[in-house]
């Protein structure tokens, strides 16, 4: 057995690999990043047995041709006898890969899974059998989360009337964004709280949300009639729907259900541009906030957790 980076057609070819549990990208979704360019020979490892049968792989993702920004792809065939070790050996030698090219490793991964993934040993063991793979390369943060989405045919939730939307300055949102972080219940904001000053995690949010492919021109700030600013709504997107992006009540204002009609608000927005769906994401931590997805008609589809490094 050898692990290696891929020709074009080899990785083109490992697109559809036997595992024991989806915990990942479906083939035809691999597919379709690799068709992109998303997903590309030098940011990726294949395990190749005697026989030259693709027994494992590693794909890292990044949203134009220039760097990675996530482990996108990491599965074993299904058969081999010490899954984890490959999986390990693995990212092992996708990291050197990486680094070599200047990449900082480790990145992070996210595993897909059935919401009920606790009631399916395979689902649950292939799940644990990663988490110690990734712990052992470096990515020891656990964080699960909950994928939502609404579709076209479900109606959509009223638009109350009680906050006007207007677009802002980048300064307002770097300032509105920093003052949300305080009292957040997002995992991912509490754990940069430790290290990073709200400003500059305001900051790093501002860049993250113009990289994606949403418009600059889809950001509003939400307030009151007698405009009070009581909080932010970031339509957004991914490369294949419409996104709720980022929305965040203020500190203060909390508690006043501000949260169901930005979220009215971000969906009815991009309905009215005819995304035949919008999907979220929430922290299973946030239940305030996948209870808001509830109310509003959005629907679970899946549970992800989250592998990174500190």
């Amino acid at each position: 057995m050898r692990i290696a980076q891929p020709s074009a057609t080899q990785l083109a070819s490992a697109a559809t690999l036997s595992v024991p549990a989806e915990t990942g990208l479906s083939a035809d979704e691999v597919a379709t990043e690799i068709a992109a360019g998303r997903i590309r020979p030098e940011w990726s490892v294949l395990a190749i047995d005697e026989s030259g049968a693709v027994i494992g792989r590693a794909m890292w993702w990044g949203r134009d041709t220039t760097v990675p920004i996530a482990l996108d792809v990491w599965d074993v065939h299904a058969q081999v006898p010490d899954r984890g070790s490959l999986a390990r050996a693995l990212l092992d030698a996708g990291h050197e890969a990486l680094s070599r090219r200047g990449v900082a490793v480790p990145l992070p991964h996210t595993m897909r899974l059935p919401n009920d993934w606790r009631d399916h040993a395979t689902v649950a063991a292939e799940m644990h059998l990663k988490t110690r793979a990734a712990a052992a390369a470096g990515m020891t943060r656990v964080n699960e989360r909950l994928q939502f989405q609404w579709d076209a045919d479900r109606p959509l939730p009223p638009a109350l009337g009680s906050l006007v939307f207007a677009p802002a300055d980048d300064d307002t949102f770097v300032r509105l964004f920093a003052a949300a972080a305080e009292g957040s219940l997002d995992v991912m904001t509490r754990r940069e709280l430790e290290s990073s000053s709200p400003d500059e995690l305001a900051r790093a949010e501002i860049d993250y949300y113009r990289a994606c492919p949403g418009e600059r021109s889809w950001w509003h700030t939400a307030a009151t009639t007698d405009r009070t600013v009581v909080g932010v709504a970031i339509p957004s997107a991914t490369p294949t729907n419409r996104n709720v992006g980022y929305l965040a009540v203020l500190p203060e204002h909390r508690g006043r259900g501000y949260v169901d009609e930005i979220l009215a608000f971000i969906t009815r927005f991009h309905a009215e541009q005819g995304a035949p769906r919008v999907t979220a994401t929430t922290d299973a931590a946030n239940a305030p906030m996948a209870a808001a997805f509830r109310r509003a008609g959005f629907r679970c589809t899946e549970t992800r957790i989250e592998l990174e490094a500190p």
